[in-house]
């Protein structure tokens, strides 16, 4: 293991030349100037001395002519190798040979070079030269450094050169900023952005650029405070024109050898266009949002009202044919009490209507999920609390569930009540636990959260199956819509509760990924103050009819003459109208005989409230029930009855529910508002 010496005014160029030598197992001994290599070439003897030739003060080649006239005879004749990056060897050589150095080597050659070099110079030994009178080598070394010292400045001019031209032609400003934060150049593209002279912008104008936080931030970054070595803003300012840039400004570190932190080098780009391109795509793409928002919700709102004003038709025809069934029934029965229809006839004949009576209840079950899809069933909000609600229905929602899922509860505490129809949010938990268990065929668990949100009361119902893409679940809510291969009723299940909820003044909100299961959340506004109400009383058997008269109006022929019939069996006396107007007339002739208004909400010219609030000015204390099958006359989009204390009996309906309807608002003595 030798000695090596390594003279080289940079300290990362010593370093490299250590780590080398490390390999080789050569102890290493580190000189910063020629000054330096002196002082340790009579302390250490070095068997190898690897120096640099050009450094400040005492270079490389001075270093060598001092060390071979040194009187430590030991240290003289240690052998030198030049590496160097800036003279090569045949600008050395004369020197070199004179003073015995025994190799210059380049730092662009393969770093073994070096090596090779040291252990031929430890070969070789120490190294006797008869130097040459001082007069010559002066001479001889002031022409090798004045021929560097020329090649240097001309390439250090041609590079100023460079840079200019890179800078002049730039697209974004450029600063030298020093360590103290004066700026001592910037180009002019930098001057051009800011509108600022280029003179204004030397020391501390460039600062300009930035908003005072950033100011300083870039001041301690020059000033070495702190961890970073380069700084990113991005930010507005106004110019002296008035007018407002968007700047991305990016400051980073100039280091200097050891000298450390020197300044640092400012880059600023206007990027005013991009920003506001990025502004225009940004409400572009938001206003494309809110259009197809607006289209999806137009498209949903006629698909509420085609759903609607169906399932008002279709409960108009549905309740002429299972009226005019229950006539045949009873008429049948009547037959067979006093003989006129052999028995078995009756008992054949009863059988097959019961049939038509057992289709006919499952296309009303069908037409009630239309009109709560479009948000037009008839209800009957009223204030209760949503836990009690889901305790009391948690025995319906397991058969829901089935056999093979678990249904959890998770209730939050202090709710506030809500105002909604219990039967119908009763339906919405079942419907999503019903889809919640289908969409997890090998079983799963059904989780049903409650809590508080602000001013609402929120319900999540959350599972574990196999979930739902983007494009099943932009339309799940559609009526009639499904991935299952069943037929059916399907597809109603997820439009029947958004309806309900949406009749409710609440929202509806489904999460769903593949794989990752589904939540639907529905959200209900809370009643401030309001308690949970009581359950409406039994009613009481009502006496039988006592031949009180009754004007009835509807304006579907079918449904007036089938109702009609009801009534009159029932021991009333029945007026019909078939719109009206004729209502009216009817009125005005029997005004003083008509006990109660039954009447129609939709109807054409007049609707049925309109005729009640008519009616009840010429004839104070009328007792009003009103039949429909479509809410949208008689609630608004918050569920709230527009005719409050009435009597409402929705379409389609049986013989019972009719008559028992009428008689109880006879009984309580129901008026129209």
């Amino acid at each position: 293991m030798a000695t090596v010496m390594v003279v080289d005014d940079v300290a990362a160029n010593r370093d490299i030349v250590r780590m080398l030598l490390g390999f080789r197992g050569h102890e290493v001994i580190e000189a910063k100037d020629g000054a330096d290599a002196l002082r340790l070439a009579h302390a250490h003897h070095p068997d190898v001395v690897v120096s640099d030739v050009l450094m400040p003060g005492i270079d490389g080649l001075e270093l060598v002519h001092r060390l071979r006239a040194d009187p430590d005879r030991e240290a003289a004749s240690a052998p030198v190798i030049f590496y160097t990056a800036n003279y090569l060897e045949p600008e050395t050589r004369p020197l070199a040979e004179a003073c015995g150095v025994s190799q210059v080597v380049l730092r662009s050659q393969d770093p073994g070079t070096l090596l090779d070099a040291i252990e031929s110079a430890l070969a070789a030994g120490p190294v006797t030269v008869d130097l040459d009178t001082g007069e010559n080598f002066a001479q001889a070394h002031l022409h090798a450094v004045n021929a560097k010292l020329i090649e240097k400045v001309r390439a250090l001019h041609d590079t100023e050169r460079r840079f200019e031209a890179m800078a002049v032609a730039s697209p974004v400003g450029i600063g030298i900023i020093d360590r103290h934060g004066h700026a001592d150049y910037v180009n002019p593209r930098f001057a051009e952005i800011l509108q600022t002279p280029i003179d204004r912008l030397l020391g501390h104008g460039w600062l300009a650029c930035l908003d005072r936080p950033a100011q300083d931030a870039a001041l301690e970054l020059l000033h070495g405070a702190g961890p970073d070595t380069e700084l990113r803003f991005t930010h507005r300012i106004t110019r002296p024109d008035g007018e407002i840039l968007s700047l991305r400004v990016h400051l980073r570190h100039i280091h200097d050898g050891e000298d450390g932190l020197t300044g640092g080098v400012l880059m600023v780009d206007d990027v005013t266009d991009v920003t506001q391109a990025e502004e225009r795509l940004r409400q572009e793409t938001e206003r494309r949002q809110d259009d197809a928002r607006t289209r999806d919700a137009e498209r949903l709102h006629a698909l509420r009202r085609m759903a609607g004003g169906t399932a008002h038709d279709f409960n108009n025809i549905l309740g002429a044919i299972l009226g005019y069934v229950n006539l045949a029934i009873e008429s049948i029965n009547d037959g067979r009490a006093d003989g006129s229809i052999p028995a078995d006839t009756a008992e054949s004949l009863i059988d097959d209507l019961a049939q038509v009576v057992k289709g006919g209840e499952r296309a009303r079950g069908l037409t009630q999920q239309l009109l709560a899809f479009g948000r037009r069933e008839v209800n009957q909000p009223t204030a209760l609390d949503m836990n009690a609600l889901l305790r009391e229905s948690e025995t319906s929602l397991r058969a829901a569930a089935g056999p093979d899922t678990v249904l959890r509860l998770d209730l939050g505490s202090g709710l506030p009540t809500v105002k909604a129809d219990p039967a119908q949010l009763t339906q919405v938990l079942r419907n999503l636990v019903r889809n919640s268990a289908e969409a997890m065929p090998d079983g799963g668990v059904v989780t049903i959260t409650t809590s508080a949100r602000d001013d609402r009361v929120a319900v999540e119902v959350r599972d574990t199956g196999t979930g739902m893409d983007a494009e099943v679940r932009e339309r799940c809510c559609e009526p009639f819509f499904s991935t299952k291969s069943t037929t059916g009723t399907v597809g109603l299940g997820l439009s029947t509760a958004h309806g309900i909820v949406s009749q409710a003044g609440g929202q509806l909100t489904i999460d769903s990924r593949p794989g990752q299961g589904t939540t639907v959340t529905f959200t209900l506004p809370a009643m401030a103050g309001a308690a949970p109400a009581a359950p409406p009383p039994k009613t009481a058997q009502q006496d039988p009819a006592g031949g009180e008269t009754l004007l009835l109006v509807d304006d579907e022929e079918a449904v007036l003459q089938v109702t009609a019939r009801i009534l009159s069996g029932a021991g009333y006396r029945v007026l019909t109208a078939p719109d009206a107007g004729e209502a009216l007339r009817l009125l005005e002739r029997h005004g003083g005989e008509v006990a109660a208004l039954v009447t129609d909400v939709v109807m054409p010219g007049m609707n049925g409230r309109q005729l009640a609030r008519i009616a009840a000015g010429r004839r104070p204390g009328l007792c009003v029930v009103f039949v429909s099958g479509y809410a949208e006359s008689l609630f608004d989009d918050q569920g709230n009855n527009l005719e409050p204390g009435s009597t409402i009996l929705a379409k389609p309906f049986d013989r019972d529910k009719l008559v028992n309807t009428v008689r109880t608002a006879l009984g309580a003595g129901v008026k129209s508002s």
